[in-house]
C-alpha cells in the first residue's frame, strides 16, 4: 500500500497507535504488527455546529470498514447542502496521524471539525475560499483541537507531509488536505 509517510513518521505513528488502539477496539480486531498501516485506524471527530460526535474505526484487516467509514463521511458532509461524499482515505490517514500525535502526548480528545466536504454552491458562498478547493473533492478538513494551538497543529500537519496545510491564525483553525504538499498562512 502506498503511504504518505516516510519510515521515521511511520515509526512515530506505530508507537502512538499502539498506545491507544487496545483501549478503543476489541482485542479480536487488534492485530500485532510492526507496521502502523497494518493496524486498525480510527478517528474521533466532533462537529460543534451539529453536535455530532463520531468515534469509529474506518480501516482494519487491510480493508475499509464500511460502517465506520460511512459515519465519518457523514460527519464530514456539507451540512449546508446536506450532501455526503466518499471522503479521501489519504485525508483520513492524515487525520489519523494527528489523532495518534494527540494520543502519544496523553491527549484523549476529539478533533473538532468545522468543515469537510463542500459542494460547489457552499464553497462559492464562503469568502476567500479557493475556486479549486480540495474541499470540493472530499480531500480537505478544517478545524482545531481544544487546548492545542492552531500553530502547533499546523506545524504537525507540515511534519506529516500529507498534503496542504493552511494556518488561519486570526480565526484559530487549521486546514489539512491530501492534495499537493504546500503551506500558507492567513
Amino acid at each position: 500500500m502506498n503511504t504518505i509517510f516516510d519510515q521515521s513518521k511511520r515509526s512515530f505513528l506505530l508507537k502512538s497507535a499502539a498506545t491507544c488502539l487496545p483501549f478503543i477496539l476489541p482485542s479480536s480486531l487488534f492485530a500485532q504488527s510492526n507496521d502502523f498501516w497494518e493496524l486498525p485506524r480510527s478517528l474521533w471527530l466532533y462537529r460543534p455546529s451539529t453536535k455530532e460526535m463520531v468515534k469509529e474505526v474506518y480501516w482494519y484487516d487491510g480493508k475499509l470498514h464500511e460502517p465506520g467509514y460511512r459515519a465519518i463521511c457523514t460527519l464530514l458532509r456539507d451540512v449546508k447542502a446536506q450532501k455526503v461524499v466518499a471522503m479521501d482515505l489519504q485525508l483520513l490517514d492524515v487525520l489519523r496521524g494527528v489523532q495518534g500525535w494527540l494520543e502519544a502526548n496523553g491527549q484523549q480528545k476529539p478533533i473538532i471539525t468545522t468543515s469537510g466536504y463542500r459542494s460547489l454552491e457552499t464553497n462559492q458562498s464562503i469568502e476567500g475560499a479557493s475556486k479549486n478547493s480540495q474541499h470540493l473533492a472530499g480531500k480537505a478538513w478544517d478545524g482545531h483541537i481544544e487546548g492545542v494551538s492552531a500553530s502547533s497543529l499546523a506545524q504537525f500537519g507540515k511534519y506529516l507531509s500529507g498534503g496542504g496545510v493552511g494556518f488561519y491564525q486570526g480565526r484559530g483553525f487549521v486546514h489539512l488536505d491530501s492534495g499537493k504538499i504546500r503551506s500558507w498562512k492567513s
